[in-house]
């Protein structure tokens, strides 16, 4: 094995060694006197609770219905926000005068702007996710912007003054160019708009894991919340990992070719 192969067994190994005793700890803590068991049950018990919901029909709809809404979301929002960045970062008048006010937007907390989602849009499927759209668009906007600025202006002179046109410029330059920057940028405008999903479903939806954690938090079932969570958190790390996995052997590809 490679050094940089044991490198990434052993970064992997501390990363589970971590995880376990995180679990350990949760599942330790009521037993131990620790917190009360009606506050933070145990690791065991959450898990057993989820297991039962998994068979529940109303919750794998619930999981239908987020996992439609962040699909959709996702779908849009990756090619409309790498279109957006590519116009921007190939303009440099365009971008010197839109840099401040994207780096304003990025910087705002747009959960603010959920009440006026509800108020333009209702509390349909296009507001939850035009709502989980913005929350992660700009990320992949200002990844298209860096991603531009990261291929030599020579490069993109050279394939205009060969009558290549913008399409075949976006495609067959700037994105196997960009592919690893921008996988990145994906990876975490998608984080972002599954929060956005839960979030708008939290307040104005009447289904989805969003809405299924908020009213198990209201109740005080915590087993449920809990179990909720877990899924979330399984799913959203599954889901990000797969991409990091990609984004590696997009660049280990590149390497072999240079």
């Amino acid at each position: 094995m490679t050094r940089s192969g044991l490198q990434r067994v052993f970064v992997l190994g501390a990363q589970l060694l971590v995880v376990a005793v995180l679990l350990g700890l949760w599942q330790a803590a009521a037993p131990l006197g620790w917190v009360d068991p009606d506050t933070l049950p145990p690791f065991s018990a959450v898990l057993d609770t989820l297991w039962q919901m998994l068979h529940d029909r109303s919750f794998l709809q619930d999981i239908e219905i987020t996992g439609v809404e962040v699909l959709v979301a996702f779908i849009v929002m990756v090619p409309t926000g790498l279109l957006i960045g590519f116009v921007i970062g190939e303009n440099r008048p365009l971008y010197r005068t839109l840099r401040g006010p994207l780096d304003l937007l990025m910087a705002m907390p747009k959960a603010l702007f959920l009440p006026l989602f509800i108020f333009v849009f209702g509390i349909g499927f296009a507001e939850k996710v035009l709502f989980s759209l913005t929350l992660g668009i700009f990320v992949v906007i200002l990844a298209g912007i860096a991603a531009v600025h990261s291929i030599p202006q020579g490069l993109i002179n050279a394939a205009r003054s060969m009558g290549a046109t913008k399409a075949q410029i976006y495609t067959r330059i700037y994105l196997p160019g960009m592919i690893p920057l921008l996988l990145n940028s994906v990876r975490v405008g998608l984080i972002f708009t599954i929060f956005g999903v839960l979030v708008a479903e939290m307040y104005v939806s009447t289904h989805g894991l969003g809405r299924m954690i908020f009213d198990a938090g209201e109740a005080y079932h915590l087993r449920d919340m809990l179990a909720g969570v877990l899924l979330i958190a399984v799913i959203s790390i599954a889901l990000s990992e797969m991409l990091r996995r990609f984004e590696r052997l997009i660049r280990t590809r590149r390497a072999s070719f240079s």
